[in-house]
């Protein structure tokens, strides 16, 4: 009986640490998709200043909003440095984020797909740079 005690205590240790491991990937892209709901304004495009009006707002619900754009836009993350922002209908933009914190965002388009002209095209774009306008807890 002792035995078996260690055995299945042998079986469990793995386990546990498996379960563990999976809980701080989680908490990390939790994290990380909270740091990102707000409003952004851009403020740099490939070394150049901008208009003030270029902005990108990503909500809780994973919506966002892309003016001077016009569609139904949605977001997600598919690893915490690399996101896609999804044009319903019409393509979708994959971008490598470079930096994230509370005040900016620092990204640069890598892929670009636009379905009804079939393009799906590798690219190494434009830095662009925001700064945050708004708290991200008054955008649900």
């Amino acid at each position: 009986m002792r035995h078996m005690k260690y055995v299945s205590l042998l079986y469990m240790f793995p386990l546990l640490f498996i379960g563990g491991c999976g809980n701080k990937q989680q908490s990390t892209k939790t994290a990380i998709d909270n740091l990102i709901v707000g409003k952004w304004e851009m403020i740099e495009y490939a070394g150049g200043y901008v208009n003030a009006l270029d902005t990108l707002s990503f909500y809780k619900n994973g919506k966002a909003d892309c003016p001077p754009e016009t569609g139904e836009f949605t977001y997600r993350f598919i690893k915490p440095d690399s996101l896609i922002i999804y044009n319903k209908g019409f393509g979708e933009q994959h971008y490598k984020i470079l930096k994230l914190s509370n005040d900016s965002l620092i990204k640069q388009i890598r892929r670009q797909r636009i379905y009804a002209d079939s393009i799906d095209e590798l690219v190494n774009g434009d830095i662009e740079k925001y700064i945050r306008v708004t708290d991200r807890q008054y955008l649900f």
